[in-house]
């Protein structure tokens, strides 16, 4: 509604405007009683130069045709030749003797002025004379308009107005005007000549550069603004049209009234300037079609079009290569097709009016009503002729300004428009991104339970299968993980889509990155013909990257090569190109096409010849592709086809081995504690609990919060820098309860490790949890197949990590309650008779041999005391006190049995101070003595082998007694011990829990028994 009185308020302004603008110029026309010439002679002597403005010089002038007469030609004689004629008017309309002349040759015009006063200073003011004009006041040149001659060669044509002043002491002076004119249809002086004093000619001067400047700057100003949004808009070719339109017709605007072009470059010529003329009128009414018909969608046939469009091209060319423009039929051509264009123009707006109701109809009222009054005034000059400024030139402008405000109105109107519908997409796009993540959160659910129950029936769950529905099976597997992994790249490509991804930069070791990333890959692809290798050297190139990010794009191109690699390699380099490192990720796979290779990174772009079993929805390389321009990368691939394809991508080094200060984008960055620097680490913090935790981050800001929250949660802390670190720490006397890994750590990443760790220690003797980026699947997998007990994805709430640093912990700590019964049970279960025949035995030597009675019953007590008076069966003792015990459970059984039991002992010395879980020997020499050596008559011999091998140490009881039968050697070696006491079991199960490893059981029947088990060497 505002809108609507602002159009009605425009529309009566600029109506009153033009009204004025009218009719005070009719005033003056009709009132005007300005003197004319007679018979050759204007009386001006009522003429006051100080109130009176300018007079024309209109009326009867002496004509001399054929002739350039100067003032000393009147000095004697009245020349020949002599006629009266009417001006302004052109000669070719003079009729002398019957006939009229020629537009062509020359002619000297003379006009007698009658003044009021003496000693006055006066001026003339001309527009235009064709073609040159040489003006005489007395016996003086005061004007020249080019040079007239009396052939085309001699005369020199100029177009241009201009001004000439003069002083005089007499009451009377004459005009003489000489014109040549050898080029243009119209002749000598058509426009009138106006005189008066030198201030009034000086005023009437400027104001009509006033007003064809701020008509012409008005015009190239709109111009400008209108091929600004033309070219912002490309889609709207309308606007560049009437850019066109207000360009062309202020150039038109230049070339006539006071001629400003020609001042501007003087350099024109005649037929230039006349050209530009033209040319400027044509191409602007064209362009004012244009624009209108593009502007309301006009429906003219096709015909009519392409008409108007060959009149057009017609006229211009004929203008540029022809003298068709200074022909006696140009002026009327013109008239005609300004008329034209103009008609069209408004037809075009009645019927945009009638036919559609349209916002902005003011601007169209007002643009109908100025172009019909400037058609009109347009034929009166045209005609008349009249002065170009004699009615003040408002009507082109308010056309102008009508059309572009309604312009403006209907790209406000789109806007609203596009706000709207903005608003409304906005809407469905957040429910559209509601829906997607709600159905793959949905979706994950089932395709999670058809994977889990597809490959337990692959494992055999519900039975043996044949070949084809194992195949079947598997296919249903591999597709729900395709499906799984799609669901992924449908939340990313959304996330990216909208830059609703957040990255968290840090400093990484590309090196371990991607061999992170190639360890998962070399576990998917077994069984295949295809190798992974990383030439990326290790500790040499640092980068800025979000973690999880980088290892999404090196996982896109590595299954985009794999998929497209049936066998041979596919490498991982790298080099360095000023602040940028490029990595490169080559196969010898299929290769590209390539007239696909500028596509490939174009969302849901596949390759349309590709292995029958590869299939995907195009994502992968689009999402790469995105991520790495959100590192400020660039990415690009190479390939020929058959000849395998190279990935490049970019990402920002590392600056003095420091972080960035300033990277474009939406970062998270943490700042390093001052009370944790790298000089400080390792760092350990003792709270006084019983629990004592192990942290691993190669980022500061990671091991500070991990430091804060462990704390406060009263857990014992150390916290180390680097993997290397972290081994030598856990090598050293205190213990820990757990270890916390990140996956990705310079020099040696989280799953070597976490392997290195699951050499000396077992899942249960020392958890691990893991740090990552990111818990998919397969990192999950690869970390359990490390050793790792559990993941926490980063970045992780403190309540979080509170309850899987608990479990773990609490598992560890029930674990080690469990042994620790079970151990003292083992001690508890010395039998009553063994205790028995001992004490038989030392009392018959008693009487005997007292010497050997003694001994034996020291060997009795050393044995009871080793297995009663443990501080704790849980801590570890020296392997000298574990041997001790064995060699005094031997000697008391050698004094019983006499020579039927042998024992020999090959031990390295070197080991007895390193550690050992008690009751780890003796029961399997016990085991071997009464059950394999005793239950024969003739006997047998025990032989305990203890060796050192790197950082392992061996041990091995191997007697030559009954051996095992087989049925029962296959419950030993598959744990099915139950019902046959807790030695053995009690053994094995300490040894997983705590070193990992298990008894390595082998056995003959009548040929001994060997029991071995390895164990990690660590002193107490």
């Amino acid at each position: 509604m505002n809108n609507m009185k602002v159009q009605k308020y425009f529309f009566y302004s600029m109506l009153m405007i033009m009204t004025v603008s009218i009719i005070i110029p009719g005033i003056r026309l009709l009132s005007s009683k300005s003197p004319e010439a007679v018979n050759g002679t204007l009386d001006l002597s009522n003429y006051d130069p100080g109130k009176d403005k300018t007079v024309k010089l209109n009326g009867e002038w002496e004509f001399y045709y054929g002739q350039l007469l100067t003032p000393d030609d009147f000095m004697s004689n009245q020349p020949a030749g002599r006629t009266i004629q009417k001006v302004p008017s052109t000669w070719s309309s003079y009729q002398i003797q019957g006939k009229n002349l020629p537009s062509y040759g020359t002619a000297t015009y003379r006009l007698k002025l009658l003044l009021p006063e003496k000693g006055q200073s006066y001026g003339i003011k001309i527009l235009c004379i064709a073609a040159s004009a040489r003006i005489f006041v007395d016996d003086r040149q005061v004007l020249t308009c080019g040079v007239p001659g009396y052939s085309p060669e001699t005369t020199e044509p100029r177009y241009y107005a201009d001004t000439g002043y003069f002083s005089t002491n007499k009451d009377e002076v004459d005009i003489l005007i000489q014109v040549s004119n050898f080029t243009y249809a119209k002749s000598g002086i058509f426009y009138g000549i106006d005189f008066g004093s030198q201030q009034s000619i000086t005023a009437l001067r400027m104001y009509n550069f006033f007003i064809d400047t701020s008509l012409i700057s008005g015009m190239f100003i709109i111009s400008i603004y209108f091929f600004g949004l033309g070219l912002q808009r490309k889609n709207h070719r309308e606007a560049m049209f009437f850019a066109s339109y207000c360009l062309f017709a202020a150039i038109h605007a230049g070339t006539y009234s006071e001629s400003i072009l020609n001042y501007a470059f003087p350099i024109l010529t005649y037929g230039a300037a006349a050209k530009i003329l033209a040319l400027s009128l044509i191409l602007s009414l064209y362009s004012l079609y244009k624009s209108i018909y593009l502007t309301f969608n006009v429906s003219y046939s096709r015909r009519v079009t392409m008409i108007n469009d060959g009149i057009a091209v017609s006229l211009i060319l004929s203008t540029c290569f022809t003298d068709f423009y200074l022909s006696k039929y140009s002026p009327l051509i013109n008239l005609l097709g300004n008329a034209y264009v103009v008609i069209v123009v408004l037809h075009m707006l009645i019927k945009q009016h009638i036919h559609k109701k349209v916002q902005g109809e003011y601007y169209i009222y007002t643009a109908m009503i100025s172009a019909a009054v400037l058609l009109i005034i347009s034929l009166f000059i045209i005609i008349l002729p009249l002065e170009p400024n004699l009615f003040v030139p408002v009507f082109q402008p308010i056309f102008i300004l009508s059309l572009a405000l309604y312009m403006s109105e209907k790209y406000e109107n789109s806007y609203q428009t596009i706000e709207e519908l903005s608003g409304r997409l906005s809407i469905l796009d957040k429910l559209k991104d509601d829906f997607l993540a709600k159905t793959s959160h949905e979706l994950k659910t089932p395709l999670n339970g058809i994977i889990n129950i597809s490959q337990s029936l692959l494992d055999g769950a519900g039975g043996s299968l044949n070949a084809a529905q194992a195949e079947d099976i598997r296919l249903i597997t591999s597709i729900g993980k395709r499906l799984s992994t799609l669901v992924y790249d449908i939340l990313d490509y959304s996330k990216l889509k909208v830059m609703d991804i957040k990255l968290n930069i840090i400093c990484l070791d590309v090196h371990q990155v991607v061999e992170s990333t190639l360890e998962i890959f070399r576990y998917l692809i077994k069984g295949k013909s295809l190798t992974l290798e990383n030439k990326i050297p290790p500790n040499q190139y640092m980068i800025m990257a979000d973690e999880n990010r980088l290892k999404q794009i090196i996982t896109n191109l590595l299954d985009n090569s794999i998929k497209f690699t049936a066998q041979g390699s596919i490498s991982l380099d790298c080099y360095q190109d000023g602040d940028f490192l490029w990595i490169e990720v080559r196969d010898t796979g299929i290769g590209i096409p390539e007239i696909k290779l500028k596509d490939i990174f174009t969302s849901y772009e596949q390759l349309e010849e590709q292995p029958a079993d590869v299939s995907g929805t195009g994502l992968g390389l689009a999402t790469a592709k995105q991520l790495v321009e959100l590192h400020q990368g660039r990415i690009f691939a190479q390939s020929e086809p058959g000849q395998g394809a190279c990935f490049t991508f970019s990402m920002p080094l590392v600056k003095d081995n420091r972080l960035l200060e300033a990277l474009p984008g939406n970062y998270e960055r943490y700042d390093l504690s001052p009370s944790l620097t790298y000089e400080k680490l390792p760092h350990t913090v003792n709270v006084g609990s019983k629990f004592s935790i192990l942290a691993v981050d190669d980022e500061y800001s990671n091991l500070k919060a991990l430091l804060n929250m462990l704390t406060v949660c009263q857990y014992n802390v150390t916290v180390a820098g680097n993997a290397k670190s972290a081994l030598l720490l856990l090598k050293g006397a205190l213990q820990y309860d757990l270890c916390i890994l990140d996956v990705m750590m310079p020099g040696m990443d989280g799953y070597e490790a976490c392997r290195k760790i699951r050499e000396v220690y077992s899942p249960l003797e020392l958890p691990i949890l893991l740090l990552t980026a990111k818990a998919l699947p397969d990192e999950l997998e690869a970390g359990f197949r490390a050793g790792a007990n559990d993941f926490i994805a980063k970045p992780f709430e403190a309540r979080e990590l509170k309850s899987r640093v608990n479990t773990l912990v609490q598992l560890k700590s029930s674990m080690d309650l469990l042994l620790e019964k079970e151990t003292a049970f083992l001690q508890a279960q010395i039998r009553p008779h063994f205790i028995f025949n001992a004490l038989n035995t030392i009392s018959s030597f008693c009487y005997t041999n007292p010497a050997k009675a003694g001994e034996l019953l020291s060997e009795f007590g050393v044995f009871l005391r080793n297995s009663f008076d443990f501080s704790s069966t849980y801590s570890s003792i020296t392997i000298e006190q574990e041997i001790r015990l064995v060699k005094a459970y031997v000697a008391i059984e050698q004094a019983r049995f006499g020579k039927r039991l042998e024992a020999e002992y090959n031990i390295d010395f070197s080991v007895l101070d390193y550690c050992i879980l008690p009751l780890m020997i003796q029961p399997i020499v016990e085991n071997s003595i009464r059950h394999g050596l005793m239950k024969r008559n003739q006997g047998g011999k025990v032989t305990l082998n203890l060796a050192k091998c790197e950082n392992r140490i061996n041990i091995q009881v191997i007697d030559n007694g009954l051996g095992i039968a087989a049925n029962i050697l296959d419950d030993l070696t598959n744990s099915k011990l139950e019902g046959r006491g807790v030695g053995l079991t009690n053994i094995k199960r300490r040894l997983l829990s705590f070193y990992g490893v298990d008894l390595d059981i082998s056995s003959a029947e009548d040929r001994g028994t060997a029991i071995s088990f390895n164990i990690p060497a660590k002193y107490c």
